[in-house]
């Protein structure tokens, strides 16, 4: 099978779950070509991209003068992308459907049901392919006006939790399938309790309201015996001296976790709505046998609770505190739920392999 991946952005250094999932493909035999809409400031940390290969439409000036593509594009779909995007954004699209005809894609997949979901919609159907989508959170919680076509149009359409599913289905009445996005074990197999007088907390992720990281390091201030590292982008003077900062690549990141004693993603609803469905960086502390502080939010739940960590209210501050303070000072309950949580990674599908498994099996099945 030949499925052809539409990327709003490629690359990126926060989508290391579609990467490994095309590289599950790739080791099944199947052949990818990866659709790049644009690029993202931190794809140039990205050290682990899938060797696919890649289609970037013209941008700028040169998208504007794709007259000849936009005008053949005729048809239902593509009448629907015209309501959704710009001239310049259909052209294109309409370029890379005549870059892609001809070269047997058996389907179209696209993760998140946006910009790049409605390309896929107006590509599949120009292709005459089935497009299937993967809903994950943003994409869920602040939905463009293209959200219910585009799920009532996949074939499948496939979500990352059971909470996801029982929303969408709320949302527009469409029922999905279930695929977890996972992590290979295999990557963090080893991790020891590091040594030295201090606990290491660890937190990952992009620097945005949903990941509570400002409560992070606030509540962190003042813990003798304890010290934050905080892989992300944080502005200029968000954090103080005493917290090492920096974003690394993702073949780094199993290093960072086996330096670190406990985990924290304290994770919330942004004010615009947007919030995490159930981040991988959780399932990759986890697999490292860490324990994990994590919010309560979205299907985050199906995956932790207080035998693998500690389960907050989003947004609670108090709750976070109690949790850290808990947490640093009982070094036996982190040993205990750590290695419970690099049990569960594995006992309730949260690996890549039976990702690719279930996507196939959605696949086949639509």
């Amino acid at each position: 099978m030949k499925i052809a991946y539409i990327l709003r952005y490629f690359p990126t250094l926060s989508e290391t779950f579609v990467y490994r999932e095309i590289d599950g493909l790739l080791a099944r035999g199947h052949e990818v070509v990866a659709v790049a809409m644009g690029t993202r400031a931190d794809g140039a940390l990205q050290d682990e991209l899938p060797r696919v290969p890649v289609i970037r439409p013209p941008r700028g000036v040169g998208a504007l003068r794709l007259v000849g593509p936009m005008v053949r594009a005729r048809g239902p779909a593509w009448e629907a992308l015209r309501r959704w995007a710009r001239p310049k954004d259909v052209a294109r699209a309409a370029w890379v459907f005549e870059n892609l005809k001809g070269t047997n894609i058996s389907r179209v997949h696209v993760h998140f049901a946006g910009e790049a979901a409605e390309w896929g919609l107006a590509i599949a159907a120009a292709l005459g392919v089935p497009l299937s989508v993967t809903v994950h959170a943003v994409d869920l919680f602040k939905p463009r006006p293209s959200f219910a076509t585009i799920a009532e149009a996949a074939r499948p359409l496939v979500t990352i939790s059971t909470a996801n599913q029982q929303e969408i289905l709320r949302a527009c009445g469409v029922a999905s399938t279930l695929v977890r996005c996972g992590v290979v074990p295999a990557r963090y197999a080893g991790a020891e309790t590091p040594g030295g007088e201090r606990v290491t907390v660890l937190a990952i992720g992009r620097w945005v309201p949903k990941k509570g990281f400002d409560l992070l390091v606030d509540a962190m201030r003042g813990r003798p015996g304890a010290r934050l590292r905080l892989v992300s982008d944080p502005p200029p003077g968000a954090v103080g001296p005493d917290v090492e900062v920096g974003a690394l690549p993702p073949s780094a990141i199993p290093g960072a976790l086996r330096q670190a004693h406990l985990f924290a993603l304290p994770c919330r609803v942004a004010p615009d709505g947007d919030r995490d469905g159930i981040p991988v960086v959780l399932m990759e502390a986890m697999a490292a046998g860490l324990p994990v502080i994590a919010g309560d939010v979205g299907g985050v739940r199906e995956l932790v609770d207080d035998e693998v960590g500690w389960l907050i209210p989003p947004g609670d501050r108090a709750a976070l505190d109690a949790a850290l303070t808990e947490a640093l000072a009982d070094p036996a309950a982190r040993a205990r739920k750590g290695a419970a949580g690099r049990a569960r990674v594995v006992a309730r599908g949260f690996t890549v392999d039976q990702q690719v498994d279930g996507l196939l099996a959605a696949w086949a099945s639509s």
